[in-house]
C-alpha cells in the first residue's frame, strides 16, 4: 500500500476545519482537563492490558499544543506527533524539545506522514469530532495503510446526526456529522475491526453526543 491521495473535496473539508486551531483559546482552557480525561474517560475505555494494545510506536494525531502527547510519551517506545498546523507542531516541539524518542509533523488534514506498517498504536482525542466524515474516512483509510498487522487506532469523534448536510459551527460543541454506526460502517469498507464503541456525554446533559471507538488492523 502507498499513502493514499484525498480528493480535493476531502482535503478542502480538513482545511476549512482545521483554520479554527490555529490560535484557538480552547488549548489553553483544555489543557487542564486532560488528567481528569486520562483518568476517567481514555484509560478505563483503552483497558490497555486487557485489549493487547502495543504503544511502542505510537502517533498522537492533531495534536494540538501537546497535551495529551505529555500523557502518551512515558508509555511510548516512540511517538510521532502530528498536527495539521506548522505552528502547533513548533509549539510542541518547544514543549518536549529534541527528544529522541519523538518525529514532529505536520500534516495535510487527511493523511498519516508515515511509511506502511509503521504505527502499532494511532491516538485521537478532541479533535475528530470536528471533522467532517469524509475526512473521517480518509483518515481510515490511512489508518489500515499506516498501522502494523494487530495495531490498534483509538479515536474519539462526533456521535451526532442532527446537522447533517449542515455547517457543522452551528452546533453548540461544533459536533461534526458523524455516528458510532457510521464509524463501524466505514471501518469495515477500509478493512479495519472494530474492538469496542461506546457513546460519550461529553456535554453532560445526557446526549451522547460523541463516541468513543477502538479499531485494530487486521
Amino acid at each position: 500500500m502507498t499513502q493514499t491521495t484525498p480528493p480535493p473535496g476531502t482535503l478542502k473539508a480538513a482545511q476549512d476545519v482545521g483554520r479554527d486551531w490555529i490560535e484557538a483559546a480552547y488549548f489553553a482552557e483544555a489543557e487542564p482537563a486532560a488528567e481528569m480525561q486520562w483518568a476517567t474517560i481514555i484509560l478505563p475505555f483503552l483497558q490497555v492490558e486487557a485489549t493487547g494494545i502495543d504503544l511502542s510506536v505510537t502517533m498522537d494525531l492533531a495534536a494540538g499544543r501537546g497535551r495529551n502527547a505529555a500523557k502518551l510519551l512515558p508509555m511510548a517506545g516512540r511517538l510521532h506527533i502530528v498536527d495539521i498546523h506548522a505552528s502547533n507542531v513548533a509549539l510542541c516541539r518547544a514543549r518536549f524539545g529534541e527528544d529522541p524518542r519523538i518525529a514532529y509533523a505536520a500534516n495535510d488534514g487527511c493523511s498519516l506522514p508515515v511509511p506502511d506498517a509503521t504505527l502499532s498504536f494511532l491516538f485521537c482525542f478532541d479533535a475528530m469530532v470536528h471533522f467532517d466524515s469524509d475526512v473521517v474516512r480518509a483518515y481510515l483509510a490511512e489508518a489500515r495503510r499506516a498501522l502494523r498487522p494487530g495495531g490498534h487506532a483509538f479515536l474519539h469523534h462526533s456521535n451526532d446526526m442532527s446537522l447533517a448536510g449542515g455547517d457543522f459551527r452551528r452546533h453548540p460543541h461544533w459536533r461534526n456529522t458523524m455516528s458510532l454506526a457510521l464509524m463501524r460502517h466505514y471501518a469495515a469498507k477500509e478493512g479495519l475491526l472494530v474492538v469496542r464503541q461506546q457513546p460519550l456525554d461529553w456535554a453532560h446533559d445526557g446526549s451522547d453526543i460523541d463516541g468513543l471507538t477502538l479499531l485494530r488492523a487486521p
